[in-house]
């Protein structure tokens, strides 16, 4: 029996995705350039989802400065379980066509949205040991998966790690929140790193790529779920396939961002 054959994926009824018409219950910075936003459908119930998928956020056509529909994808920060709105983390660009509306936008507003969106989710049976790696407003599907996996009980016996990778301390964001999962959790580990630390932080130091390569990593039993940035994955991908772990084996489940 093959690897791929003894490591099947769990099928998952994943949910028609449509256009619902929302607005704004919540919105606030929480790290330097970075929002926290929830949305809830105006007149239907809240859609169903899967911990790890994306809504987009509708960027309507506008005539006079030449400017067409867009949609803009968002991961859900949120749980099923947690209920209410759905929240998501993304970080402002200045002069961005959706950071200026997402700045702008204030509890009560009007706004459309596609969802569910997305296949980045849990592939089971879980394997011994997960890597979970962040960059930037990638951790924000990462927390969902985690509290997914704390609710069905699958962060007691099994060693994860979650690598938590930005610039500087002002970036980091839930920290409160990830410490307590690991005080809670013997066997689950959260690895912030700054790659410009100031002179105060006694934290990790440098790339999350800099310190899986230095890390002993169990290659035959592990799972690596990725997400961030595009050249962070590439090379995640690049340091696991040059251990023995390739992509094609389904053990590296990825999703890219795009500044």
């Amino acid at each position: 029996m093959t690897e791929i054959e003894r490591f099947q994926f769990e099928k998952i009824s994943l949910v028609r995705p449509r256009q619902i018409e929302g607005r704004v219950t919540s919105t606030g910075i929480i790290a330097n350039d970075t929002l926290r936003i929830a949305f809830e459908p105006r007149t239907e119930p809240m859609f169903d989802f899967v911990p790890g998928q994306y809504l987009s956020l509708v960027l309507e056509a506008d005539e006079d400065r030449g400017l067409r529909r867009e949609l803009r994808p968002y991961s859900l920060w949120s749980h099923p379980d947690e209920g209410g709105p759905a929240v998501t983390i993304v970080r402002l660009i200045e002069g961005g066509r959706a950071s200026s509306l997402l700045r702008s936008l204030t509890p009560g507003d009007s706004v459309d949205f596609v969802a569910p969106l997305g296949s980045f989710y849990l592939r089971r049976p879980l394997h011994p040991h997960l890597h979970f790696v962040a960059t930037g407003t990638g951790l924000v599907p990462l927390r969902s998966m985690l509290l997914e996996m704390a609710a069905c009980g699958e962060l007691e016996g099994r060693q994860t790690t979650l690598w938590f990778g930005v610039r500087h301390e002002q970036d980091l964001f839930a920290m409160d929140e990830l410490r307590d999962l690991e005080s809670r959790f013997p066997d689950f580990r959260f690895v912030p790193t700054l790659s410009r630390p100031g002179p105060d932080w006694t934290g990790a130091r440098g790339r999350v790529t800099d310190h899986l390569r230095e890390a002993e990593l169990p290659i035959e039993s592990m799972q690596a779920y990725l997400c961030g940035n595009g050249a962070m994955i590439d090379e995640v991908v690049a340091i696991f396939e040059a251990l023995g772990l390739h992509r094609q084996t389904r053990r590296i489940i990825y999703e890219k961002y795009f500044d």
